[in-house]
């Protein structure tokens, strides 16, 4: 019964997976806050290593990193890999020393949308010597780390609301 159930919570997740994908590269599809859409993906694998063990959050942390690649246009590799060892690190921690309640989630998810996010700005902006990065920066970045960790609260919501019903032993 719990293989059936861990099933169908994977096959959910999966179906998020793709349906924030459209969400997040369709036009005028999300507003855009200051001119900054919200990285849903990274949002949705972040919500999903707070309830899962550390294999899952491993590969959705992954899944969501190579959708998230592929819809910014750049080479697969940066979220791929950050998001993967972020919910590597995420379930790790909530799993041994915290308790995974939405505030402790919430924080450690904002913290890791801005190491994420400024990552991104310092590696494909400022390495890259585009002009008025600091105008960039203050303009779209800090909106869409807002706009992001945000988007996370119904997300998480949504995650446990699946974690609940499709878990036999409702360790949370």
């Amino acid at each position: 019964m719990k293989i059936k159930l861990s099933f169908f919570r994977y096959l959910a997740y999966a179906l998020e997976i793709l349906i924030f994908c459209v969400l997040q590269d369709t036009p005028k599809l999300m507003p855009e806050i200051f001119g900054a859409k919200p990285l849903l993906l990274a949002a949705l694998a972040l919500s999903i290593a707070a309830f899962e063990n550390k294999i899952p959050s491993l590969v959705f942390g992954a899944l969501c990193g190579i959708f998230a690649d592929s819809l910014t246009g750049e080479a697969i590799g940066y979220f791929a890999i950050l998001l993967t060892l972020i919910c590597y690190f995420e379930a790790h921690i909530f799993e041994k020393y915290f308790v995974s309640k939405f505030l402790s989630v919430f924080v450690f998810a904002f913290l890791s949308t801005a190491v994420l996010i400024c990552g991104y700005f310092l590696i494909f902006t400022v390495f890259s010597g585009v002009d008025g990065a600091l105008t960039l920066f203050v303009n779209h970045y800090i909106s869409r780390i807002l706009y992001t960790a945000l988007m996370f609260i119904p997300i998480y919501f949504l995650n446990r609301f699946l974690y609940r019903r499709l878990n036999k032993s409702n360790r949370l």
